[in-house]
């Protein structure tokens, strides 16, 4: 008998947001500050740290992630170290994306704030001249803070050179198999989805690392969840996510302690490794998916059956994940 056609593998992009330690909306004010600090600021002590760590996994692995840079995050780092920002950006395996200014609450969810068009372009515009003098170039890749996507940010993304966003989150079906699709918000951009599943035991599960980190979950079940798709949506692409300082403190800012911080690092560094080690898994970043598959494969506005299609703009981490 003859052999049937390969399958496709299951895309894995590692994707890191990297900003404020413990970071969270204040009310009356747009930026995020840090859990537990008075007075109100935002800290990256844990950020940099978690960030050394996990750059000196991914070379040991060699396997490619994407930073989603907080401006104020890179500029801070640019000038306290120097050495650490050279290394994230001398390794080409790395994609680089944005993640806003100052962690804005673009929604006002809770700072009870919302940014309008003309607030909205002036945080990117911000934002842009950080990663012009930092980066030397123009990031491809969005994520909006806390994962939520507003209409006025779909329309102004493009015109600052983004060319996909990574914030929305979506259960597969039908209607969608983790690929790529146009934006309903602004057809010019396009989603790369973040994926909502079910564990083993039929609870929620996401691909961010949220609750691994808390102690919540098993490396395993982020496995499991990869298996799954791999059977379910090949050739689509999973992200898992994390933010650096989490792999030291709690999302209510308390630190883990040396013993914890090392127990997280090694969930993390065997997640990653256990996942590039199984048959039918790539890892890629999102961008170079994206140049991929963006050609016939994609899914169009509406998605790949033509019906209308489910967006949720949730809070990237936090609870349930």
């Amino acid at each position: 008998m003859a052999p049937g056609p390969e399958r496709d593998p299951l895309y894995l992009a590692f994707t890191v947001d990297v900003d404020a330690d413990a970071n969270r909306p204040a009310r009356g004010r747009p930026d995020a500050v840090t859990a537990g600090r008075a007075p109100q600021e935002a800290a990256y002590d844990a950020c940099f740290e978690g960030l050394e760590t996990l750059l000196r996994v991914l070379e040991r692995l060699s396997l490619p992630a994407a930073l989603f840079w907080e401006a104020r995050c890179l500029d801070r780092l640019a000038s306290r170290n120097p050495d650490l920002l050279a290394q994230a950006l001398e390794n080409p395996l790395l994609e680089h994306g944005g993640h806003g200014w100052r962690h804005e609450d673009f929604a006002g969810k809770q700072s009870e704030v919302p940014l309008g068009r003309d607030e909205t372009e002036r945080v990117l515009t911000r934002a842009a001249q950080v990663f012009d003098s930092v980066l030397q170039s123009r990031p491809h890749g969005f994520r909006a803070p806390y994962c939520r996507l507003t209409p006025e940010l779909a329309q102004a993304l493009p015109a600052y050179g983004y060319l996909y966003d990574a914030s929305l989150a979506r259960r597969p079906g039908e209607d969608w198999q983790l690929r790529p699709y146009r934006l309903e918000l602004n057809p010019a951009l396009w989603e790369l989805s973040l994926c909502r599943g079910t564990d083993r035991q039929g609870r929620p599960i996401s691909g961010y690392l949220w609750q691994l980190l808390e102690g919540r979950r098993q490396v395993g079940d982020y496995l499991h969840l990869a298996e799954s798709l791999r059977d379910r949506a090949p050739g689509g692409l999973l992200q898992l996510a994390l933010h650096p300082w989490h792999l030291l403190v709690a999302e209510d800012g308390a630190p883990f302690g040396p013993e914890g911080a090392a127990v997280r690092l090694r969930q993390v560094e065997a997640l990653l490794q256990r996942a590039a080690a199984k048959a039918g898994i790539e890892f890629a970043t999102p961008g170079a998916y994206l140049w991929s598959h963006s050609n016939g494969d994609a899914e169009d506005r509406r998605g790949a059956k033509g019906g209308r299609r489910r967006e949720d703009g949730t809070a990237c981490g936090g609870r349930p994940r």
